[in-house]
C-alpha cells in the first residue's frame, strides 16, 4: 500500500524565511519566503486580488544587494495564505 503523504518532488526544500518583492503586471508585494528548493519558492503573502494558476511574475530577494529578477510561474494559490511558484528556465 502506498503511503499518500509521501511527497513526489523534483528537489529536496529548505524551510528558509527571506524578505522577497514579487512583481506582476498590475502591482508588486513584499513578502516572505516559506522554504525553496532549486526549482521554486513558497511565498507567505497575498497580492490584492490572488494569482492565477499559470501566471507569470518576477520575484526578487531583498535580503541580496543587486539580486538579479527571476520570471516565475504561479503553481499552486493556497487562499490568503501563500502560493507556490516555479523558476522559469
Amino acid at each position: 500500500m502506498m503511503n499518500s503523504t509521501i511527497e513526489h518532488r523534483r528537489h529536496l526544500r529548505l524551510a528558509h524565511r527571506a524578505k522577497v518583492q514579487l512583481s506582476r503586471t498590475q502591482e508588486s508585494i513584499v513578502a516572505y519566503t516559506r522554504d525553496l528548493s532549486n526549482s521554486g519558492v513558497y511565498v507567505l503573502g497575498s497580492f490584492d486580488s490572488p494569482p492565477l494558476m499559470g501566471e507569470i511574475m518576477e520575484v526578487q530577494l531583498l535580503d541580496i544587494d543587486d539580486a538579479i529578477a527571476r520570471k516565475v510561474i504561479v503553481r499552486r494559490v493556497d487562499g490568503q495564505v501563500g502560493f507556490a511558484v516555479e523558476f522559469c528556465e
